[in-house]
């Protein structure tokens, strides 16, 4: 017990005795450490938060054309992949010509890196469910919130866009369907025979030079007012017009074939009215999407001005600063005690020099005098008093 409080009161003598030198090292290394924050350029950090309401996919209008999802986990892989597909190269590219970061006409290389640099200025990741953050980081606050506001009109376009093109693009598809079974309609009404009964343009073609052929034959037995070469000039002129019908709805020949209907009226009918009725909900949901997208996306957090950089942190550069003045400070006694040697080791070598017998040095404390003898002298003490 008495060792350790001599070896406690010996490291607050040394403490003491260095005061001046420990209060310098501590204040210029913290004092430099804070002002290095000042030094080094500073990133300030924008975000958004957004989260994508379940209901966005599981509209029972359009379920049949966008498979819905049932489940967050792969709710959250779709929006990752669609926030992903949001921040593109072009976007990418569309953002640096408008602040400038760098010129996209340049070198393929110079471009590449440059994008990859910017890219990595992004950081988008999901907060759980269907929420989702994304963050900008830039050296001047306004750039950080201009660019996130930007991110966000992008990643809201992303996903009503999408939805909206799906729809028109299925919307664009049955109205041509329409148009092919009304013109199929009206052909089977004008009256057909059962060898014009598949309504494609290749038979038809095939029987317009069959009855281009009988009529050569029989013009040579009759003349043009025969009844059966009168006949088939009817059916000819009707090929013809059917021929003309589908050249001016200009249906690729793949959709013609598929197009193909029964020739019986009812059948006809409600296949027709089918499609009508379909066609319809499809123009409901269309109507239904535009005017909900918004309540679709909704927004948690919009871009702010960022008033407090996210690098270089004070605090960091403080605890550094402190941490690092403990060190030299130890580095600092420890070679003052250590390496450099004391005044009674001075003494004791200046009278090994001249040959003298050293037995201690005289340490005044507190007006009393005592003589400090080296722990190396006790046996040569013990032997002169012998």
């Amino acid at each position: 017990m008495s060792s350790e409080v001599v070896r406690f009161r010996d490291l607050l003598s040394i403490i003491y005795k260095y005061k001046v030198s420990i209060f310098m090292i501590f204040t210029i290394t913290l004092g430099f450490s804070i002002q290095l924050t000042n030094l080094l350029e500073k990133k300030y950090k924008s975000e958004f938060e957004v989260n994508v309401y379940s209901k966005y996919f599981k509209n029972p209008l359009i379920s049949e054309i966008i498979p819905g999802v049932h489940n967050i986990p792969e709710m959250r892989f779709t929006i990752d992949s669609m926030v992903k597909e949001a921040i593109s190269d072009d976007f990418i590219d569309q953002i640096a010509q408008d602040f400038n970061f760098y010129q996209v006409d340049g070198d393929e290389v110079e471009l590449a890196r440059n994008r990859q640099l910017l890219r990595d200025r992004f950081l988008a990741f999901s907060t759980g469910g269907q929420s989702y953050q994304v963050t900008f980081t830039d050296k001047d606050p306004h750039v950080a919130k201009l660019v996130a506001e930007k991110t966000l009109d992008q990643v809201k376009a992303q996903f009503i866009d999408s939805r909206i093109e799906t729809i028109e693009m299925v919307k664009q598809m049955m109205l041509e369907r329409l148009q092919a079974f009304n013109a199929s309609q009206k052909m089977s009404s004008n009256g057909t025979d059962k060898a014009l009964a598949s309504k494609s343009p290749d038979v038809l073609r095939g029987e317009l030079n069959k009855i281009n052929a009988n009529i050569s034959a029989l013009s040579k037995q009759y003349n043009s007012s025969h009844p059966e070469i009168l006949d088939l000039i009817g059916r000819k002129k009707t090929i013809e017009n059917w021929l003309e019908e589908f050249k001016q709805n200009a249906f690729p020949q793949n959709e013609l074939v598929t197009i193909t209907m029964p020739t019986g009226k009812t059948i006809n009918e409600q296949i027709t009215g089918k499609f009508y009725t379909k066609y319809h909900d499809f123009n409901m949901a269309l109507d239904i999407e535009k005017k909900s997208l918004s309540s679709y996306i909704g927004v948690i957090k919009k871009p702010q001005l960022p008033t407090k950089p996210i690098w270089p942190k004070k605090r960091l550069f403080a605890s550094v600063g402190f941490i690092l003045s403990m060190i030299f400070i130890f580095i600092y006694i420890f070679i003052r005690e250590i390496m450099v040697p004391t005044r009674t080791e001075l003494l004791f070598l200046e009278s090994k020099k001249h040959k003298a017998f050293f037995i201690g040095s005289l340490n005044v404390e507190k007006g009393s005098t005592h003589v400090k003898l080296p722990y190396e002298n006790m046996n040569n003490i013990e032997q002169f008093h012998e």
